[in-house]
């Protein structure tokens, strides 16, 4: 970990020096031991002359420190000092002791002044480990006389032991003998406790800095290589005593030259320091500072910018406001500088002043008295603001607001906190506030308290990210009237890139939502009958079951339903459903759901249910079921077949257990009806045909016998072949013709779809290229996709690529997806559909209306079109509510731009009803079959009127 920066600057000076005296130490070590002044008589000036430096060093550090007690010192300093003159008296006395000296109160003996100079170094040693030690590990500082007094009673009281009772003490020294093992330890463990404060004022050092801890390093660090030379004299006169004093007093410089710096000459460099800054900081200000008294008159003026001051900066000074600005201004600011003079601060004042070439600026002024010392006039600091473009922005944002007024959608700009500064007409007609009522309001003033929370969060985290938000909430008007809006709300920024604020655009949208209501309902359940659909009835399904209970599923079908329909006609048809349905459900439990699966198939599921009780409740609803019943005045007798299957006994999926059940109605139907069966495993064979199936169908790719037919999609503005959608075919050598419906399924199961998937789509390109190349017009080609193709994450650039390879520009394909496919994971169908969308590629809802439709998400698919379903389309003639499902979906589409077209049209009387309702395209037997690429091509040809090519 490298030293803090603010430790570098004294760290570059002193760890040089502590290295270059520690190099300096071997060198000592290998002199001779003699020195020039050898001898007791000799070397004694020498000594005395060391030592009074030495001392005189500690005096300057105790005079320094303690001149300046009462300024913010750092409480080390202050022990710092106190303690070296502790240890500049025993030095003192140390020097007295000396061998050759006189007699300082006791003879003089070289044991004397060890006894002295081991108490000064320990005196010493503790003090810097003291400070050295981290804060909250420090007592809490004492009062500088305290200190001073501690430190004077500890000396006095070593003179009185070192006087009176120096035999109580170990020896040190012992003539011809040098020191003793004592002495030499005594040395050792002051070293060490130098050695430990080094160790903690260096990681001081790799703090930021309080203290001087670069120079009080190099101290110690001193006093500890001195006092090694203190272990290694033999007599008191040889180099290594000398050696050692020398290293002393260098320490003691050091000590010096540490509480210089932090006492003397840091605070001046800080003081210069923060007066640069100061100046740097008033230069680098962009408003205008100006210091004024009570009359007015300028006193110091600090401008960044010279073109915003009424005349030069040398001739403000001394002038009042009143000789400088218009008398309008002059009297705000002078009105300003009295309410300070009262309250202490004025805000919000503005002049506006014409600067050069008549151009107009305005400034806010914001005014705060300034102290005064005794005898000094009162003066006053104000900041003038520029606001120009605060202004101007304002006056643009009121043209603005005259250009959107007659929009008829809701406008509303806020600024970044959310405050109202402009509605338009539209808000007003929706929200029955009023233009005054509404600006400097928060929008929360229309919330109903039915928008979820998590809307708001999601809103606020884009808007504070720079980034537009769009969704929908429920607001309540002024008359306390519930409507829904979609709002698009977007930051508004300026020239720099800067958001100022945010503007919403909000369209009452609860028409929409009623109608949307009642496409949910349709899409949920049974319009003839209230009973619920396909969808509705899984949901129940999986509620059913979640606890892990038995459920018995029956698959009602009413036998020779179709004879009805066609002898007494659909109305009748419908009245024999509606008291076929009244029937079922009369005869079934409260917990018991009862749907409509199609035309004349209804499914039971019974909860808790077992065989037996299953069973009874069949025979029960037979009975019921086969009553006679009056219609229309005719006596109409209806038989059922029923088929049962158990959960989780014959299948824990919801699709396989309606399976089970639907394959043991058909039993019934086998066996002759008016019955009711249960699975069993006999009818597996089922099962068996779809694995033979599944394992032919891995080999017809290969082996060629899957191939495509086209069928033609005709637009119903012109008449005119629009496009086509492509159709699977499997002509197997053992099953022959396969069903889609059937060999699809076992397809997307065995995980073999992908593959027969990228061979359709390759396969209806190469066909596309082949057909542009011949001459014929650009048609688009509807394929179908599998949800397992579609959930594939690289499928928009796998699409891509195919397109690009065959050359076949993106238009001219269509991919169509089930409505229960693109349900199953909106966020990420969204998110593929709006990639493949940027590609280019054409996208369309399959049997829309059948499954569970989500408009909210359905209005974020990047789609084209929607397919009607041909349950809706089979009986749209005769029947009202497939008429009112068409007519709901094509209304629906076209309101959000897309366009519609309907399968299986089959008759002239379906054409007409799909063409009167403003169906877009349809396609179906009554135009053509399917065709192979070479007959879709003669077809096309035909119908253009061009010459068909071989």
């Amino acid at each position: 970990m490298p030293l803090h920066p603010s430790h570098q600057p004294e760290a570059r000076l002193a760890l040089p020096a502590v290295i270059a005296l520690a190099a300096l130490l071997p060198l000592v070590l290998l002199a001779p031991l003699s020195t020039p002044f050898s001898g007791t008589a000799s070397y004694l000036p020498l000594h005395m002359a060391l030592e009074t430096l030495a001392i005189a060093v500690t005096a300057l550090i105790f005079g320094v420190v303690w001149s300046l007690r009462r300024e913010r010192m750092p409480y080390n300093a202050l022990l710092l000092a106190c303690a070296f003159l502790g240890v500049g008296l025993l030095d003192f006395s140390h020097m007295l002791s000396y061998a050759g000296m006189p007699d300082f109160v006791t003879p003089s003996s070289p044991e004397k002044a060890i006894q002295f100079w081991l108490s000064a170094r320990l005196l010493g040693a503790l003090a810097l480990l003291a400070i050295a030690l981290p804060r909250d590990t420090r007592n809490v500082a004492w009062p500088a006389w305290a200190v001073l007094s501690t430190v004077l009673a500890l000396v006095a009281a070593l003179h009185a032991l070192f006087f009176i009772y120096p035999q109580a003490l170990p020896r040190t020294f012992v003539t011809g003998e040098g020191l003793t093992a004592f002495k030499i330890g005594f040395e050792y463990a002051l070293i060490a406790l130098n050695l430990i404060a080094a160790a903690l004022l260096f990681h001081r050092m790799r703090q930021p800095r309080s203290f001087n801890a670069s120079g009080l390093f190099a101290a110690v660090c001193t006093i500890a290589m001195s006092e090694f030379f203190f272990t290694r004299y033999g007599g008191v006169t040889d180099a290594y005593n000398l050696a050692g004093h020398v290293y002393k007093v260098l320490a003691y410089a050091f000590l010096y030259r540490a509480v210089f710096v932090e006492a003397v000459q840091r605070p001046y460099t800080l003081l210069h320091d923060s007066r640069r800054q100061l100046a740097a900081t008033l230069d680098a200000l962009p408003d205008l500072l100006l210091v004024m008294d009570a009359q007015g008159r300028y006193l110091e003026v600090h401008a960044a910018r010279a073109d915003e001051l009424a005349m030069p900066t040398a001739q403000l000074r001394g002038r009042t406001v009143h000789e400088t600005l218009p008398a309008k201004a002059a009297d705000t600011v002078l009105a300003a500088i009295a309410q300070a003079h009262e309250h202490g601060s004025s805000h919000g004042k503005v002049i506006e002043l014409a600067l050069e070439a008549e151009r107009k600026a305005w400034f806010e002024l914001s005014v705060a008295r300034k102290a005064a010392q005794p005898g000094e006039d009162e003066h006053f600091i104000i900041i003038s603001r520029n606001i120009t473009d605060r202004q101007e922005t304002e006056q643009a944002l009121r043209k603005l607001s005259l250009v959107v007024e007659q929009s008829p959608i809701s406008l509303v700009i806020t600024d970044l906190h959310a405050r109202i500064e402009y509605v338009n007409a539209a808000f007003t007609r929706t929200s029955g506030y009023s233009a005054n009522e509404a600006v400097g309001q928060n929008p929360r003033i229309l919330q109903s308290g039915r928008t979820p929370a998590s809307t708001y969060q999601a809103m606020w985290a884009q808007l504070t990210q720079g980034k537009p938000w769009q969704g929908e909430m429920i607001n309540r008007n002024k008359a306390g009237q519930e409507y829904f809006e979609s709002v698009l709300i977007y930051p508004v920024r300026n020239s720099e890139g800067q958001v100022t604020h945010y503007l919403a655009h909000k369209e009452d949208i609860t028409e929409k939502k009623r109608t949307a209501a009642r496409i949910q309902q349709l899409s949920r359940h049974d319009q003839l009958t209230g009973l619920p659909n396909r969808s509705l009835l899984h949901e129940h399904f999986r509620h059913a079951t979640a606890s892990g209970q038995t459920l018995a599923a029956l698959w009602i079908d009413l036998d020779n339903f179709k004879d009805v329909n066609d002898s007494l006609g659909h109305s009748i048809g419908d009245m024999l459903l509606l008291e076929m349905t009244r029937r079922l459900r009369s005869s079934l439990q409260t917990q018991d759901i009862l749907s409509r699966h199609a035309g004349d198939d209804f499914i039971a599921l019974l909860p808790a249910s077992s065989q037996h009780a299953a069973a009874a409740l069949a025979e029960e609803l037979l009975a019921t079921l086969s009553q006679p019943v009056q219609l229309a005045g005719q006596e109409v007798s209806c038989t059922a077949s029923i088929g049962i299957a158990l959960y989780p006994t014959d299948a824990e999926a919801f699709e396989a257990l309606l399976h089970q059940a639907e394959t043991a109605m058909y039993r019934v139907k086998e066996d002759g009806r008016n019955s009711y069966c249960f699975f069993t495993a006999a009818m597996q064979e089922r099962s068996a045909r779809i694995l033979a199936l599944g394992h032919a169908l891995k080999q017809a790719q290969q082996r060629g016998e899957l191939h495509l037919v086209y069928q033609p999609q005709m637009s119903l503005t012109n008449d005119s072949i629009v496009g086509a959608e492509a159709l699977l075919r499997w002509n197997s050598p053992q099953w022959g013709a396969v069903s889609p419906g059937e060999f699809i399924p076992i397809a997307e199961s065995n995980g073999l779809i992908v593959g027969i998937g990228e061979w359709v789509l390759r396969s209806v390109l190469a066909q596309l290229r082949a057909w542009l190349d011949q001459g014929l017009p650009p048609i688009t080609v509807a394929v179908n996709l599998s949800a397992v193709q579609f959930n594939q994450p690289d499928l928009p650039e796998f699409v891509g690529r195919l397109l690009e390879e065959a050359g076949v520009p993106p238009s001219c394909l269509e991919l169509e997806l089930t409505e229960a496919m693109a349900m199953k994971n909106p966020e990420a169908a969204a998110q593929q559909m709006r990639e493949l969308n940027q590609r280019g590629i054409r996208l369309s809802i399959d049997d829309f209306g059948t499954g569970y439709s989500s408009l909210s998400y359905l209005k974020r698919f990047c789609i084209h079109k929607l397919k009607i379903d041909q349950s809706f389309v089979r009986d749209i003639g005769s029947d009202a509510d497939d008429q009112a499902i068409a007519t709901a979906i094509v209304q629906l589409a076209h309101s959000m731009g897309l366009s519609t077209i309907a399968e299986g049209v089959e008759t002239a009387e379906q054409l007409a009803c799909l063409r009167y309702r403003g169906c877009d395209e349809i396609q179906g037997y009554y135009f053509s079959r399917p065709l192979p690429p070479a007959q879709f091509e003669q077809f096309v040809r035909a119908r253009m009127g061009a010459p068909v090519q071989a």
